[in-house]
């Protein structure tokens, strides 16, 4: 636990700043620019250093299938829970769509690079990017767009999709593997300018997460309890049952599980606003969420195993 201090002080500095708002540089400022510098260079090159330095081989097949059984198993599950609480009338359709999302989209680059490097090292956070870039990222930009138009408005305004294909972080990854298919490395001073500029982006990344902290009411807690269920206990272990027969094991099936239950990724907010769900709903459970994933993820492993 006491490796994931420096990680929940850069997380308290984000929340801070909320707060106080030093410099006369809004929370949205802050959040615009740190999501334009981060998105635009430091991930591309945290994505392009790790790639091309891991030692991993078959696992940039197996990582990304377990991220898409566990997301979908997830996302089915959540859709069945939420609807029959909308039928019952314990929550509205609103309120139902910002759950599903926090239940089934996890914040792998965000939050859960920096607890794999604190817990283990900085070569097994390639498993979190590459879980959160072939399985979290395109499920985001497509099925929870579409889940988010469902209960929303209905209406994508926009198309959101062709985002994906515009992003600096997916051209990072699709450029990493094409080069170590090829076996082209780099010199290694560019190595050590991707290292360089990359590892910024963790610290960026956690004060990017503090300052979208916020819990509404203790009603908003309550309600997001089954979705801290789902991500933080059910997705882990979905992801080690299905990780196992395709032949993960040892600390790489581990790391897959602990990435599989970080909690709900930012960019849900913005399809919550933009689609009209209940977005202080989601920013309770994103909030909730990175809290105990912080407690949980130095003992999951230790629970993953009793459940094998």
């Amino acid at each position: 636990m006491s490796n994931l201090i420096p990680m929940v002080l850069v997380l308290s500095a984000g929340v801070l700043w909320q707060r106080f708002e030093p410099g006369g540089v809004s929370t949205q400022q802050l959040r615009s620019t740190l999501s334009a510098l981060v998105v635009n260079l430091m991930a591309p090159a945290l994505i392009l250093y790790i790639m091309l330095t891991t030692p991993l081989q078959q696992e940039l097949y197996q990582v990304p299938f377990v991220g898409i059984v566990t997301i979908s198993l997830s996302l089915g599950l959540s859709i069945i829970i939420f609807s029959l609480l909308i039928r019952s009338q314990h929550i509205n359709r609103a309120q139902a769509g910002a759950l599903i999302l926090a239940a089934s989209f996890g914040n792998g680059m965000g939050i859960a690079v920096p607890t794999i490097e604190a817990l283990y090292n900085e070569q097994m956070t390639s498993i979190p990017l590459i879980y959160d870039l072939l399985a979290t990222v395109p499920f985001v930009w497509i099925i929870a767009v579409l889940v988010a138009a469902h209960y929303g408005t209905r209406v994508a305004g926009g198309h959101l999709g062709r985002e994906l294909l515009l992003m600096p972080p997916v051209w990072a990854i699709v450029i990493a593997l094409s080069l170590r298919y090829f076996q082209w490395v780099p010199h290694d001073t560019i190595i050590q300018a991707l290292k360089m500029v990359g590892l910024t982006a963790i610290p960026l990344l956690l004060l990017m997460v503090g300052v979208n902290f916020k819990i509404s009411s203790l009603h908003y807690v309550l309600l997001s309890i089954p979705a801290l269920l789902i991500k933080l206990l059910i997705s882990p272990m979905i992801a080690i049952t299905s990780s196992t027969p395709i032949g993960l094991e040892g600390d790489i099936q581990m790391v897959t599980a602990i990435t599989a239950a970080a909690p709900a990724v930012i960019v849900g907010i913005a399809l919550a606003e933009r689609f009209k769900l209940d977005s202080a709903l989601f920013c309770t459970a994103l909030t909730l969420g990175t809290v105990s994933y912080i407690f949980l993820a130095p003992n999951l492993t230790t629970l993953l195993v009793l459940f094998l």
